[in-house]
């Protein structure tokens, strides 16, 4: 019989990587773990995993099986909520994934919002642009934060603050300034992986103007671009949320023409997975935080903002 039990336990085993892993977050044996994924295989004759390089990979039929898990202990869970809730206690757990740069911006309005709800849980990941997209299309959260969500997926988006983005030179900097962008382009720019959102923005205002950065560098982690820059090392492209968290002395901002740009930070949900109500006090406290009148209201269909161009 399938059983809730079985599905925790097989979408734990899926989340965590390993049978080892698994068995340490439900506090089983790994005898125990190995045989409810037997049980779980042979209820349905299908194969589950595949070994491959020594990794455990999903066949179709384990991808299947996981996006049903996760509508079903989802559904499981809002009807826990709802239940608990009509008792009169609010309880229940908010999966938040969001993507590197919004690390500073979500944890401070999760502590408005846990301070109004004590008794909640919430669970936090952070994560680049491309491993969020890969926990959206698995369903695997509750909600997602991201300046540029996928285009490709059953989404919605609810806009709830503005993504400033400055161009940046070390404090020291005496080229070219009160200019265009085209007019420093043979700079060197320091800028992160082909993907993230703030590198989405950049590259969708030089494709919209016809600017070509002709002397760009690869850098890891926005962090990593703030202090090569205040070494001396180039000019970059970053959010003012990154911007805040380091001592303003060691960097200037420069005077581009039609910058700063602003994108706006999205809290997404996918239109396969229930929302809990948990995750709907949360979009509901976010659209009272915002201030944002985005085409007259703030929440936006995914065509019309969901979108990366």
């Amino acid at each position: 019989m399938l059983t809730f039990r079985l599905l925790q336990v097989y979408r734990q085993v899926v989340d965590s990587g390993s049978i080892t892993a698994a068995s340490d977050q439900l506090a089983l044996s790994q005898p125990t773990v190995s045989l409810q994924l037997k049980k779980l295989s042979k209820e349905l004759d299908v194969s589950l995993f595949e070994i491959h390089h020594g990794k455990m990979l999903l066949t179709e039929a384990g991808k299947a099986l996981y996006r049903c898990a996760q509508e079903v202990l989802s559904s499981q869970q809002k009807l826990h909520t709802q239940i608990e809730a009509l008792r009169g206690v609010e309880v229940g757990t908010l999966k938040i994934a969001v993507v590197t740069t919004a690390k500073y911006v979500v944890p401070p309005l999760l502590a408005d919002f846990v301070r109004s709800h004590p008794k909640l849980d919430i669970e936090l990941k952070i994560g680049n642009r491309a491993q969020i997209i890969e926990r959206l299309r698995q369903n695997m959260d509750d909600l997602y934060i991201f300046s540029h969500p996928p285009r490709d997926l059953n989404i919605t988006c609810q806009p709830f603050d503005r993504n400033i983005i400055s161009v940046i030179a070390p404090a020291n900097y005496e080229g070219r300034d009160n200019c265009s962008l085209t007019e420093i382009n043979d700079e060197r720019f320091l800028m992160r992986e082909q993907g993230s959102g703030t590198q989405l923005t950049i590259q969708q205002y030089c494709d919209r103007h016809q600017v070509e950065l002709r002397n760009t560098m690869l850098v890891e982690s926005n962090e990593a671009i703030k202090i090569s820059v205040a070494s001396g090392l180039g000019l970059a492209i970053l959010s003012e949320h990154t911007l805040a968290q380091f001592d303003d002395t060691q960097i200037k901002r420069l005077n581009i023409k039609d910058f700063p740009l602003h994108a706006y930070w999205q809290a997404v949900t996918s239109n396969s997975r229930p929302k809990s109500l948990v995750c709907d006090a949360f979009l509901a406290f976010l659209e009272a935080q915002s201030g944002l009148n985005l085409i007259g209201e703030n929440k936006i269909e995914h065509k019309e903002l969901c979108n990366d161009s």
